[in-house]
């Protein structure tokens, strides 16, 4: 069968599938055959596919033509390649936006929408923690006066809506408000975007906290060194053992409370010389 492009969400395998089906399809049509008109080597696109080479921006465009797609589906290739290639974070974010607006990807991937309408907003996921606070009041200038940062009443209301309809929280006969179990539901790529996000705003709260926020009710440590790979290996391990110790902490309680979000950052403060520059500066 013909592959349709709307039900992938991984660029590659969709390449791989449409040149196997093309190759059932066209008499005379190989991936040899594409390399030789796009003046690239024989062997590189099967390396692609088989995940031991990346296929470049350069090259992308250059086998494009040959692939005998449709402009839609194009178009729809182009922001699957961009969300898992792009090495640039903002241009993921504007990819993944208009993928979203597409009514096909809209119809096929229901549980990737709605993982990321709730990561990509912070307040979500604060207002789902504050349903576990004993004074919890199902009021959006209540909530409002609860969180930091600018939420509108609107935004509130609309992430109660939100969280109802997609059970991140139950309301029983009484109207009170109890928060499920979820088990979010996402792709690898669009996952890694909307986790991304949600820790951009974080950190951003963490920083206002500096200013905003007595030393008593925030937390701040840091250390700088310099790590090899094996060390920085050793780094990363010691963080999750500490948030897998954190999630174990019971968050209800009955007595008073706040919601806390627990960021533990570790990123390199330098980088490589790009491969074959000269000296340091002129």
């Amino acid at each position: 069968m013909k592959p349709n492009i709307e039900n992938y969400h991984d660029y590659l395998e969709f390449l791989k599938d449409w040149t196997e089906y093309l190759k059932e399809k066209e008499s005379g049509f190989s991936l040899r055959k594409i390399a030789k008109e796009a003046g690239i080597a024989s062997g590189y696109l099967p390396m692609c596919f088989s995940r031991k080479r990346t296929l470049s921006t350069k090259f992308y465009e250059k086998i494009k033509p040959f692939l005998k797609l449709s402009s839609k589906e194009k178009r729809f290739l182009d922001l699957l390649r961009l969300i898992a290639e792009s090495e640039i974070p903002s241009q993921r974010v504007q990819a993944l936006t208009d993928l979203q607006k597409l009514n096909a990807y809209k119809k096929n991937n229901h549980s990737e929408l709605e993982t990321h309408q709730y990561l990509s907003r912070w307040y979500y996921v604060g207002i789902r923690e504050l349903v576990n606070l004993p004074d919890f009041k199902n009021d959006p200038a209540w909530i409002q006066a609860r969180l930091r940062g600018r939420v509108s009443q609107k935004e509130i209301s609309e992430g109660l809506d939100f969280l109802l309809k997609y059970n991140f929280l139950l309301k029983d006969s009484n109207g009170n408000f109890k928060v499920a179990k979820k088990q979010l539901s996402c792709h690898d790529g669009v996952y890694k975007i909307s986790l991304g996000e949600l820790h951009r705003q974080m950190l951003d709260i963490a920083k206002a906290s500096i200013e905003e926020v007595s030393r008593e009710q925030r937390l701040l440590l840091g250390h700088t060194a310099a790590l090899s790979k094996e060390q920085y290996d050793k780094v990363q391990e010691i963080l999750r053992n500490a948030i897998n110790k954190i999630e174990t902490v019971d968050g209800k309680s009955h007595v008073e409370s706040e919601v806390y979000h627990v960021e533990i950052a570790a990123f390199p403060l330098t980088k490589k010389f790009p491969t074959g520059s000269g000296s340091v500066g002129e």
